[in-house]
């Protein structure tokens, strides 16, 4: 059983009531560690700050400002950054026939600019080397209609976390991402109340069900830990039970 007990991780992404965030959050503090919960709805992390006995900070991913006073934040009342979780995100789906500029950009600055600067900002307060997790999608490693925005910015920082891994290196600080398949969230939820849609779904999973917030948070608390992840670096774990040697449905 992992322990991160004296470790203090950083979570962004963390204020829905059922998403890969708070949910990492949770089993981060149940394993041991100092928890700082961070996204821009400071209200509902408060909330889940005081179940985990965690620290909330109000934190826009695409504001680089405030990504840096995230960090400072943390170290200033904790002391230290061993693990820094990216679960941001937003949904974009529309055929390339009809995207313009403005519906691009948005994606882009949470999910490729957002998560390079977090990057840059998480390894920046690792005194003592860590592990940056950041949460991708199966729909980056499977082409599907409508996902070239939402999938190409989550490819982009896929393969960015190679390069992270090798440039930051000599700081002892692992980079890797968890691609994760479709799994009931707060913003998935809509697609769980179409069964044909689900059944669609688990007819292409090897594993035969669909994924769970508990899969995702003890997947991320594998790759927090130096003990159990140690040697894993600049790779994408595949979350999707077997999905990811098929199809997505459609």
């Amino acid at each position: 059983m992992s322990d991160l007990s004296g470790k203090v991780a950083v979570v962004l992404g963390a204020s829905g009531e059922k998403n890969f965030g708070s949910e990492i959050a949770r089993r981060y503090a149940q394993a041991g560690a100092k928890v700082v919960v961070a996204a821009r709805r400071l209200e509902a992390l408060q909330t889940l700050a005081a179940e985990i006995d965690g620290l909330a900070v109000a934190c826009d991913i695409t504001d680089e400002a405030q990504l840096e006073a995230l960090f400072s934040q943390a170290l200033n009342d904790c002391g230290r950054v061993d693990i820094a979780v990216n679960s941001c995100g937003v949904h974009a789906h529309a055929p390339i026939a009809e995207l313009t500029r403005e519906e691009i950009q948005p994606t882009l600055d949470v999910s490729f600019i957002g998560s390079l600067l977090f990057f840059k900002h998480a390894a920046a307060a690792m005194k003592e080397g860590g592990s940056v997790i950041t949460v991708s999608s199966l729909t980056a490693r499977l082409p599907g209609a409508g996902y070239s925005v939402y999938a190409g910015a989550r490819a982009g920082i896929d393969y960015a976390i190679k390069v992270a891994a090798r440039e930051y290196a000599p700081q002892g600080i692992r980079f890797n991402s968890i691609a994760a398949g479709l799994i009931e969230t707060d913003m998935t939820a809509g697609f769980f109340t179409m069964d044909e849609l689900v059944d669609a779904f688990v007819a292409e999973i090897p594993a035969g069900r669909m994924g769970t917030v508990e899969d995702m948070a003890e997947t991320a608390l594998w790759l927090a830990d130096d003990k159990t992840a140690g040697f894993i670096n600049g790779h994408i774990i595949d979350l999707a039970g077997g999905q990811q040697m098929g199809r997505l449905p459609g």
